[in-house]
């Protein structure tokens, strides 16, 4: 019997758990396991948070959009950097090669996981408050994602419902 192709992308804001939680849903699934800012250290031999004091927000979210356009996504989960929404490319060739799911978090949990973000790779200009930031975005999740999922629940509840809900 022939297996189904699943190619899922996962987006959200950081600390929403797109890493851990597409760790073990690729595990669950028995599929590849792929993060984009790993995949853009690796490339750049560089962590994100220097690429991003030293090149600029703009640098790394162009990074970002060409490492997700040069990704093989088949069978794969693919958790993607929080600021991947901001690429139309990069969303238009996710949209169109997977099902992108929405880790939705409110953002009191965002602060508590993050903390102080200056020095998680927020691909962000330094004067937007993190409240803006979270708006913006919730924009272009919602507008991008196939499927929201409550991104606030325990890892194993989130990769249940993420798995009830393909």
């Amino acid at each position: 019997m022939n297996k189904k192709i699943i190619n899922i992308s996962l987006i959200g804001m950081p600390g929403s758990g797109k890493t851990t939680i597409g760790g073990k849903l690729a595990s669950k699934l028995d599929l590849n396991f792929q993060d984009s800012d790993h995949l853009i250290e690796s490339e750049n031999k560089s962590t994100i948070q220097s690429i991003l004091d030293n090149e600029g927000y703009l640098e790394l979210r162009a990074k970002e959009e060409n490492i997700i356009l040069d990704c093989n996504i088949t069978n794969s989960v693919l958790a993607t950097g929080g600021s991947a929404v901001y690429s139309e490319k990069a969303m238009e060739f996710l949209s169109h090669n997977s099902l992108i799911i929405y880790l939705d978090i409110p953002i009191d949990v965002v602060m508590q996981r993050v903390g102080d973000y200056s020095n998680r790779g927020f691909a962000e200009p330094n004067d937007k408050s993190p409240e803006d930031v979270f708006s913006q975005r919730t924009k272009l999740y919602l507008k991008w994602s196939h499927i929201k999922i409550d991104g606030s629940q325990d890892i194993d509840s989130v990769v249940d419902n993420i798995i009830a809900s393909i």
